[in-house]
């Protein structure tokens, strides 16, 4: 294997911005509307078919952990 093989080009920019009307930036404080309890600080965001604008947030109370979450269920902490 040569060194060209362990390149890896760039990722495009696009694929890693926020949604154009993200709801929540990075770095902002959210938690849980309903059920389980989870509050924490996004540190992500996902999208799939079902999903259009999801989350990830690392928990203030655990820090490490993570969980995702569609936008809908979570809200801003002040």
């Amino acid at each position: 294997m040569d060194q060209s093989d362990k390149e890896i080009s760039p990722p495009a920019a696009d694929q890693f911005a926020l949604p154009f009307r993200a709801t929540f930036s990075l770095g902002d404080r959210v938690r849980k509307k309903s059920g389980a309890s989870w509050q924490g600080h996004v540190v992500g965001w996902y999208c799939t078919k079902l999903t259009p604008e999801g989350y990830a947030v690392e928990s203030e109370s655990h820090p490490g952990s993570v969980q995702i979450y569609p936008v809908a269920a979570l809200e801003r902490v002040a």
